[in-house]
């Protein structure tokens, strides 16, 4: 993480990506609307990349229970492979994601009206891989 530079956190699914951006400091965690998952997704990420001075990108893997890469995390992985081509000056990351979306679903059951949670869920799971990748740093870099 490089200091004075943000990290985006993106949670990558087939329709939509939750987006999620922290401080220049790595301490707070702010979600941002999901992008539409189409052929305009890299162009808008890159936009997202420059608006908010990113030099680091978080994209939560997909591992099976087991802990190993299914078909999810390897089409994961080429979405970052692509990405990359369109954002080569950031450092790009994987974070295990396995149980972020589930974290999301709770926390949205409990807080948020029924018709609103799918339009909040990606951007939150982007949240919690987000949190925990700072969490990590922090404790990596004590």
């Amino acid at each position: 993480m490089s200091y004075g530079k943000r990290v985006l956190a993106l949670d990558v699914g087939n329709k939509r990506v939750g987006v999620a951006y922290s401080d220049p400091f790595g301490i707070s965690t702010n979600p941002l609307p999901y992008v539409q998952n189409d052929n305009l997704v890299f162009e808008k990420i890159k936009k997202l990349v420059e608006e908010y001075n990113v030099g680091t990108v978080v994209i939560g893997l997909p591992l099976t229970l087991k802990g190993e890469e299914g078909t999810q995390a390897k089409q994961t992985k080429q979405f970052a492979e692509k990405l990359k081509e369109f954002i080569p000056q950031v450092d790009i990351q994987f974070l295990d994601e396995r149980f972020t979306t589930s974290l999301a679903e709770k926390h949205l059951k409990e807080t948020t009206k029924r018709s609103k949670r799918k339009e909040k869920i990606d951007s939150l799971a982007a949240v919690y891989i987000l949190k925990t990748y700072l969490e990590k740093q922090q404790f990596l870099n004590g």
